[in-house]
């Protein structure tokens, strides 16, 4: 299994640092002389009852005082389980790369690493935003897929990637369409080339290749808007706009003849303007 890069570190500190000066100032960060199952079961009872907040405070110094022992991976999981429970998935995604880094043979790895997935899954936002965290969801899914594909988990990793990739196809796609309508096509058919590219799976693929070659039609640069018409064809045989996309390609191929047609005569002009006796 490859080593997960912690990149959350940062992040985590600058949140946690007015946590800690809070449990410290106003719950005076005392912890009782229990033994170690004893301990674990009062934290187990904090996190059945939801008392995420106060499991983590307890977990924290647990991690200190019994280090080392047979609970501290299940102690670091519950960590990160209770962060995530609260919301706090940047911090969650920090504990759970913990597990990973730390305890690399705990059988709570499996399920951690797809938690670290989770983390990042939940920070995705909407998809006219950045997609940092889309892209690290994304990764830390596919991850999971490598380091445990017999994992009844994986299905659901399956689905979550597909969810997330829809996402930035459609982001690319939507940029795309904007640049169309603004008259900007190079640029639009960049994006939708992007979609063909690294999005060819999803559902805007088809309709970037219609609109690439739409946007060649609209430029009346007719050679190359009947080749990506073309191409919508070879790549999408069973559509039901194959009638429609034949009919673009008869059109397109007409306004490119005339073109030709038009080209040749303005060439021909020009010869009999140069031999012209009027000009002598």
């Amino acid at each position: 299994m490859r080593r997960i890069p912690s990149w959350t570190s940062t992040a985590v500190l600058m949140i946690m640092l007015p946590m800690l000066f809070i449990y410290g100032c106003g719950r005076g960060s005392r912890y009782d002389d229990l033994p170690m199952d004893a301990a674990w079961a009062k934290i187990h009872n904090y996190y059945e009852r939801g008392r995420y907040l106060d499991a983590t405070e307890h977990l924290e110094i647990f991690l200190i005082n019994y280090a080392g022992s047979t609970l501290s991976d299940s102690a670091q999981y519950l960590l990160a389980e209770s962060h995530f429970e609260m919301d706090e998935y940047i911090i969650s995604a920090s504990e759970y790369e913990k597990l990973i880094s730390q305890y690399p043979r705990s059988p709570l790895v499996e399920e951690g690493e797809y938690k670290l997935g989770l983390s990042f899954y939940e920070l995705s936002p909407k998809y006219q935003k950045e997609q940092v965290y889309t892209d690290k969801a994304v990764e830390m899914f596919q991850l999971f897929i490598e380091d445990f594909p017999n994992s009844m988990l994986v299905s659901e990793a399956e689905e979550r990637i597909l969810e997330l990739r829809t996402k930035l196809a459609k982001k690319e796609f939507q940029a795309g369409r904007l640049y169309h309508r603004m008259g900007e096509y190079k640029a639009a058919r960049l994006y939708y080339q992007s979609v063909l590219d690294n999005y060819y799976d999803s559902e805007f693929a088809e309709e970037s290749q219609l609109l690439k070659a739409d946007s060649w039609s609209d430029e009346k640069e007719w050679a190359e808007a009947q080749a990506a018409y073309q191409g919508y064809l070879i790549r999408y045989p069973d559509s039901d706009r194959v009638d429609y996309i034949n009919r673009q390609i008869e059109y397109v191929k007409k306004r490119h003849q005339e073109q030709l047609a038009k080209e040749a005569e303005g060439e021909r002009g020009g010869v009999f303007r140069l031999f012209d006796p009027k000009d002598e």
